[in-house]
């Protein structure tokens, strides 16, 4: 019986890219009975996961411009970018292939007891990935789970399964059968299969709060461990001291990545009032630097927003800040005369706090600047906020930096940057933003049960 399929479509020509299967919950059945079946061999050598991994690696970085292409097509980012995300996964791979850890510890013997500490997979793992960064954010999932001697099915964002499948197809060319599988679907049907259904131990999820919350509860019912990592509405705080010009390229680089669509991206600048028309000027600049085009053509800098909802979103906040009294610095146009989901990057001046540009996550190519006066009030109402997932601090001054950093309540602060993530560092949010963390060992450990063993010797 062939298996339905659903179209997907490029967001900058709005095109026909391919194809992808329709599954259902008995195709995930399915799919959890294999990698049951699969995960006693794999979880038992974890030299031969390691050697698969690293060979993982190396496919991925010989064919990483073919899948870009693929990945810049339907997501709509440049292929730079997309090639880019490949090669961050290669690195994933690599570092989980070489990370040293113990499956065995040993805690110090006391009155006659002795006692050892086991890490161990936790077991069939099911990933749910978005759309703004199908790579790279499947893939910490997928090698810290994979390095822990788990199998996993993972569900992409239906509007971009075509990378997804790619990758798997290629990581089964060095894999055992069934340890890493993929299933799609326009619907959340395999969402839920995935949450609620029996033999799947864990749930990584990366997405908006509100589908995350949906995903955790259904998981919870299962008593399913679960990883979040959820929105964010990062804050640059730009310093009296800071350099213009730098800060300026700093923050244009972050707010604007991917046509604003990143999660951990600047999302509102805060400036000092006797700056504030200054840095408008050097981010505006800044900004129309940028290139709108097809992600395929070399000299976009710039792709769509990914689909017309999301364009629609950004287009009403930016809207409702204007009649509240903010005014468009750059941008507020397509940019471009291809028939896709364009907007060019858009700065609105004399912003405040109150317009929902400003108080909720647009994820989108529309940055607000708002004014301050006093730094120690902006921080104390940043961190009474729903989201922590990151913000940055921009000032030559790096004690003063590492003062103001140690208040904020986010995951991630970067000093004199923004949106910049390493392999060993954990990354993950604060209250809404998440629960839970990946990168390093930190990321590992997620993947990872603990078992106790605690033995008396005989008198």
């Amino acid at each position: 019986m062939t298996t339905p399929t659903y179209d997907v479509f490029d967001p900058a020509t709005l095109e026909l890219v391919g194809s992808a299967p329709q599954h259902t919950e008995a195709d995930v059945v399915r799919a959890i009975a294999s990698a049951t079946e699969a995960a006693r061999a794999w979880s038992a050598d974890r030299a031969a996961r390691n050697e698969n991994l690293k060979q993982a690696a190396g496919l991925i970085r010989a064919r990483a411009t073919e899948l870009g292409t693929l990945l810049s097509r339907e997501q709509g980012k440049p292929l730079r970018e997309a090639r880019a995300e490949f090669l961050v996964a290669a690195d994933l791979f690599d570092y989980y292939a070489t990370l040293a850890w113990d499956e065995t510890e040993l805690l110090p013997e006391r009155a006659g007891r002795h006692l050892q500490v086991h890490h161990r997979p936790v077991g069939l793992v099911g990933t749910i990935t978005p759309w703004n960064f199908p790579v790279s954010l499947l893939a910490v999932k997928l090698a810290p789970a994979l390095a822990a001697g788990c199998t996993v099915i993972t569900k992409p964002s239906p509007s971009t399964p075509l990378s997804t499948i790619a990758l798997i197809g290629l990581l089964n060319e060095v894999l055992p059968p069934h340890v890493a599988q993929v299933r799609t679907s326009s619907r959340r049907t395999v969402n839920v299969a995935l949450s609620s259904l029996p033999g799947v131990r864990k749930i990584s999820f990366t997405g908006s709060t509100d589908v995350g919350i949906s995903v955790a509860t259904q998981a919870l019912q299962g008593v399913k461990r679960v990883t979040l990592e959820l929105g964010g509405n990062d804050p640059a705080i730009v310093l009296p001291d800071a350099d213009i010009r730098t800060t300026a390229r700093g923050i244009v680089a972050s707010a604007f990545r991917n046509a604003g669509q990143v999660c951990m991206a600047v999302k509102r600048v805060y400036v000092p009032q006797a700056l504030a028309s200054e840095l408008t000027e050097a981010i505006s600049a800044e900004a129309a630097t940028h290139v709108l085009g097809h992600g395929i053509d070399e000299s976009t800098t710039m792709g769509p927003m990914h689909n017309a909802a999301q364009l629609e979103t950004v287009r009403s906040m930016i809207t409702q800040a204007t009649g509240a009294g903010a005014r468009i610095a750059h941008g507020n146009d397509r940019g471009t005369e291809l028939p896709g989901h364009f907007l060019a990057p858009t700065v609105i001046a004399d912003a405040s706090d109150g317009m929902t540009l400003v108080d909720e996550e647009q994820f989108g190519n529309a940055l607000p600047i708002v004014s301050y006066n006093d730094e120690h009030a902006l921080i104390e109402m940043l961190n009474g906020q729903e989201f922590g997932l990151g913000a940055s601090l921009w000032t030559p001054d790096e004690d003063r930096a590492y003062t103001l950093a140690s208040t904020l309540e986010v995951g991630t602060v970067w000093v004199n940057q923004h949106t910049v993530v390493e392999l060993d560092a954990p990354f993950g949010g604060w209250k809404a933003s998440g629960v839970g963390r990946e990168r390093g060992r930190y990321g590992l450990d997620e993947y990872l049960e603990t078992r106790t063993i605690n033995a008396r010797t005989h008198a």
